[in-house]
């Protein structure tokens, strides 16, 4: 089991913003394969493509889940690769701040996240 991160509404108001606008900036250099919260794409998506494949004889396909991905990121190299389409500081103190924003589990004190 993991923690979840549940952000108040604004905070999920302010990151649905920021996601629609930059997503499409990204999207577009991720691997046709990549399935997971993906505009447009779906478990299912991924299932027909793998039965695709197995109609194509081909013999590998990956399933997986980074677990704790942005926990362990280095979040210094994932803002400098960000910053390079993102120009507005404010924008990039932001998504910052999200990075690094903390859990508060119930009946224990807020824990941040670490970042390297």
């Amino acid at each position: 089991m993991r923690p979840l991160g549940i952000p108040t509404v604004l905070d999920r108001v302010i990151q649905q913003v920021i996601t629609q606008v930059i997503g499409p900036w990204f999207d577009y250099e991720f691997s046709e394969s990549s399935f997971g919260f993906r505009p447009g794409r779906s478990a299912h998506d991924a299932i027909r493509s793998v039965q695709s494949y197995i109609r194509e004889d081909r013999c590998y396909a990956v399933d997986a889940d980074l677990s704790k991905f942005f926990d362990r990121v280095d979040h210094d190299l994932l803002m400098a690769r960000v910053s390079r389409r993102i120009e507005d500081k404010r924008v990039l103190q932001l998504i910052g701040k999200y990075l690094r924003a903390g859990v508060v589990q119930p009946g224990h004190q807020k824990t941040e996240k670490m970042a390297k």
